[in-house]
């Protein structure tokens, strides 16, 4: 993590710490209580086969550089059917965490075993991005950063914090009462619908020789006429610093022919990564519907951070 961004999250964390000091609204617990909460455990047990199919047949993810890309299929029982039905070449669209589109060329994928990757021809060569599709109908929605909300992350840190606070505490209450750190914050908006806010949060116990860390994603959205945010979806895990699963936000897309708001989350478990589809149902509660094999893939190089 670069000087600049650490400073930035620590002065938004010590933002959220004093405005917490002026009594913040309370939690909607009855909208609480429908928001979706799930453990690291229970998304492993999700099947590889909930894909959207209005996504097209797989899944890219930029790779150690933007001319590659890492293909994800979405059943890991059907791999090698899937990667074999992939038009040769295929025509690919590229999304950045901004909403930026590019299209180019995949040829062929490379299978192997360990994970597939597939060269991307365009020219200009791609930039930098984020996740891409073959076929379907998505579009992009553009990802706001931390970075990037300026006066608004003090105000939406607090936000995020409240909703985060009133989750309920691991079993052994180990992590009760320490302080969130906040390491993300995205913002977009939905068409002609609420401002939605994804963050995730680390709360850690200094233990000298096992620190442990709980690690907290939530999404947060808010009605264009509302002031304050209610939880509609949240993962949660605990463990080890080295080995505790981590999620981070690839993109926000419209898929399909109903448009269904999407969250493209990917899971780092450490030594391997699963991909993961979070979509937005009726009244505001998002799902997990899709949640990919994990595989040792080469950590990407390139991903768009904007």
């Amino acid at each position: 993590m670069s000087f600049r961004r650490s400073a930035l999250l620590l002065s938004v964390f010590i933002a959220a710490a004093c405005e917490r000091g002026k009594a913040p609204p309370p939690v909607d617990t009855s909208a609480l209580h429908a928001a979706h909460v799930a453990d690291s455990a229970a998304l492993a047990s999700s099947t590889t086969k909930n894909w959207d199919a209005g996504a097209g047949p797989v899944l890219l993810v930029a790779a150690a550089s933007p001319a590659q890309a890492i293909v994800i299929p979405p059943d890991s029982a059907r791999a090698a059917e899937q990667l074999a039905g992939i038009p040769h070449p295929a025509s690919v669209t590229l999304f950045g965490r901004n909403g930026s589109v590019q299209t180019a060329e995949l040829p062929g994928v490379v299978d192997t075993a360990v994970c597939a990757v597939a060269p991307l021809n365009a020219s200009p060569p791609p930039k930098a991005w984020s996740v891409g599709f073959i076929g379907g109908a998505v579009s992009p929605l553009a990802l706001d950063s931390i970075e990037s909300l300026r006066g608004d992350s003090a105000a939406l840190a607090v936000e995020m914090t409240r909703l985060a606070s009133a989750l309920p505490n691991d079993p052994a209450g180990r992590f009760a009462g320490l302080p969130f750190v906040i390491r993300s914050m995205w913002r977009f908006t939905i068409p002609s619908g609420p401002q939605v806010v994804v963050a995730t949060f680390i709360r850690q116990i200094n233990q000298e020789a096992t620190p442990l860390q709980e690690r907290t994603l939530i999404v947060g959205e808010r009605a264009p006429k509302d002031s304050t945010f209610t939880a509609g979806y949240s993962e949660r895990s605990y463990g080890q610093e080295e080995t505790i699963e981590s999620r981070d936000v690839l993109a926000a897309v419209l898929i399909g022919s109903s448009r269904t708001p999407s969250l493209i989350l990917a899971h780092d478990y450490g030594d391997a990564t699963a991909y993961g589809l979070v979509e937005r149902g009726d009244g505001g509660r998002w799902r997990s519907r899709w949640l990919s094999a994990s595989r040792r893939c080469p950590a990407s190089g390139t991903l768009d951070s904007r």
